[in-house]
């Protein structure tokens, strides 16, 4: 049972990381689209950056995602057998 409540606590947890990542990812979109317009090459730098910061959150938001499923997985495993 506790296997199970783990899963879906992890479930949970990535469906609502997964919206805070697409939320910011539209705005980071649209920000592009404006700057992008503008053709003002420093705001076209720092839109980068932040572009760049907002991957590598979401390149460790993923890793930490797979991680609780792995764990969750062995752990449901380890007590089947």
């Amino acid at each position: 049972m506790s296997a199970r409540v783990d899963a879906v606590a992890a479930r949970v947890q990535i469906a609502v990381t997964m919206g805070k990542v697409t939320k910011s990812m539209a705005g980071v979109v649209k920000s592009i689209d404006g700057t992008l317009r503008s053709m003002n090459l420093e705001k076209i730098s720092a839109l980068m950056d932040k572009f760049e910061h907002q991957f590598e959150t979401l390149y460790a938001q993923t890793q930490q995602m797979e991680d609780t499923m792995s764990s969750t997985r062995s752990r449901k495993h380890n007590r089947l057998f």
